[in-house]
């Protein structure tokens, strides 16, 4: 590996950036044991200023004629390097012998990979010169096991831009050069150095270089990782690089991020036999509420980085309006619980849901289930209307909101399908699972007239009418006596429990009533207004009520 872009690159260059759009195509070549000494190639890059990675199986070494590269054990059967490590300046991908070494050993003490593989590049892609350029990425799939590699999964492309934005530390591994003007190392070495922002390439990313200190001929292909969590996590491989085997004034090194190529991962896998798809299976809906729920599943990432999610709707099959919530990213190859809350949802409504997972190998789901919400539309029952006066009534009735916040309120019209409103009363709002006894006192009413009336409640799950029911306010004739049962009546009052009654005519009607002191009856006199005062004796109480009774 070389010098990083410039400006001098010229047109070759740029020629070879319209490549990056094309499919992948794949030669198939024999791996052979190669155990004479080697000489590092031009396009490849190593370590100087690091440390000894010996045991590290995150790296293999990557023999190609007399090339020497580096490379990143993805899998048992997958190892990812540049892609000029195993495609010459013609664009031809080597159908030479290739010879793989059993991750982070000395390779002068252990034995070689021996088998055929297959190799994946970019199409088109060729060295045209010893300076970056894209696309310098490949996938050799190994035809036998090669076991002991511990990177877990690919870091995603989101990853390694905030990675880069952030200035991360990761560790750059490689076999190498540990000097300017020596040969490759027998052992892999290791450095830490920073991540930058800057992307030259599409699916590329750069990291930091000092003069003393880098990558260097024969690090190309090596892997670039770093910890998350209890994951190893595979960044991309080294590409280019100018620093202590490459002076520059400003060093640095540039990459490749093997997920930033799904058409090529996606054709490594298959090539194994692999399952990469992930596994999910859609669990239950708990915590359910009248407006939200918390949507379960588990998933296994098959090793690697999974997307998890959840999509929702009212029909059975989620065809027609849906909504897709993101639940939480999943590696490893273990089954492991996500879930996401709905929110916003309608009381009383069923719900179907299925739980959803994407990799680089594609999207799967699970099977379809369903929940539904606590609540539903509130349940209204209108009561008699009592106390009706000449000019005013009491109306009564139950609401049950169904857990739903629900807003109550009486409804008076003098005609039967309240096409006009005469009044409306707003009682409040109304919430738990209890039923609650409301009641409205409407006045100004006009005596001697039938109004139509009915308690009506909604919610968030809908709107509930009680049953329309009448009362006719009460009008009388002059010169009539009442006695005070009767006038009870007349008037629609209560009187069970009651042990006494007191009928009072107020001061100010008493020329249109008068109170017969002989018998207790209440005598309506002339035409006007009769304003009485009823007071009402019960075991548990006393209440004392005013009523205005129109005389003709």
């Amino acid at each position: 590996m070389h010098g990083v872009v410039s400006h001098s690159l010229g047109g070759v260059l740029l020629r070879a950036r319209l490549t990056l759009c094309r499919v992948t195509r794949s030669l198939v070549v024999a791996l052979v044991a190669i155990c004479t000494s080697v000489v590092t190639a031009n396009p490849a890059t190593a370590v100087v200023g690091g440390t000894s990675a010996l045991g590290n199986t995150a790296v293999v070494r990557i023999l190609n004629g007399s090339s020497s590269c580096s490379g990143a054990l993805w899998t048992s059967r997958i190892v990812v390097t540049a892609g000029h490590c195993v495609v010459n300046s013609s664009g031809n991908v080597t159908t030479g012998a290739i010879s793989v070494f059993a991750p982070g050993v000395s390779t002068q003490q252990s034995p070689q990979t021996i088998s055929q593989s297959q190799i994946i590049v970019v199409d088109g892609f060729r060295k045209y010169s010893d300076f970056s350029q894209p696309d310098d990425i490949a996938f050799i799939v190994l035809a036998s096991e090669l076991p002991g590699g511990t990177i877990t999964r690919l870091a995603t492309t989101d990853e390694v831009a905030a990675w880069g934005r952030d200035g991360r530390v990761v560790t750059f591994l490689g076999y190498g050069r540990t000097s300017p003007n020596g040969p490759s190392s027998p052992v892999p070495h290791r450095i830490d150095q920073p991540l930058t922002s800057s992307t030259p390439w599409p699916g590329s990313f750069t990291a930091t270089q000092t003069s003393t200190t880098g990558i260097c001929s024969g690090d190309s292909g090596g892997p670039v990782v770093t910890q998350v969590g209890t994951d190893l996590v595979l960044i991309g491989i080294n590409s280019a690089a100018s620093g202590p085997c490459s002076p520059s004034s400003r060093p640095s090194m540039t990459g490749f991020v093997p997920a930033a190529f799904p058409a090529l991962v996606k054709r490594a896998l298959d090539a194994t036999n692999v399952v990469a798809l992930p596994s999910v299976t859609t669990a239950s809906a708990v915590a359910i509420r009248t407006t939200n729920a918390i949507l379960t599943g588990t998933v296994i990432a098959n090793n690697l980085l999974t997307t998890t999610s959840f999509t929702y709707g009212l029909q059975p099959d989620l065809s027609g309006a849906v909504t897709t919530i993101e639940a939480t990213t999943i590696a490893g190859n273990t089954a492991t619980a996500f879930e996401a809350a709905a929110i916003n949802l309608v009381p009383g409504t069923t719900y179907y849901f299925r739980a959803n997972a994407t990799n680089l190998a594609g999207t799967v789901s699970g099977a379809i289930t369903q929940f539904t919400t606590l609540g539903g539309p509130p349940i209204v029952t209108s009561s008699d209307a009592s106390s009706i006066a000449s000019d005013s009534a009491v109306v009564a009735g139950t609401v049950n909101a169904s857990s739903v916040s629900t807003q109550a309120f009486f409804q008076l019209s003098t005609v039967p399908d309240f096409s006009e409103l005469a009044s409306t009363i707003v009682t409040g709002e109304v919430t738990g699972e209890e039923t609650a006894s409301l009641s409205a006192n409407f006045t100004g009413l006009s005596a001697g007239t039938t109004y139509f009336w009915r308690l009506a409640a909604t919610n968030a799950a809908g709107t509930s009418v009680g049953a329309t029911l009448t009362f006719t306010t009460p009008i009388f004739e002059r010169q009539t006596s009442l006695s005070a049962n009767a006038l009870l009546t007349a008037l629609s009052v209560d009187r069970s429990e009651l042990t006494k009654v007191v009928v009072a005519p107020v001061a100010k009607s008493k020329q249109q009533c008068t109170l017969n002191a002989r018998n207790s009856r209440l005598m309506l006199n002339t035409p006007g207004k009769c304003r009485v005062k009823l007071t009402l004796t019960k075991p548990t109480a006393t209440v004392v009520a005013f009523y205005n009774l129109a005389i003709r």
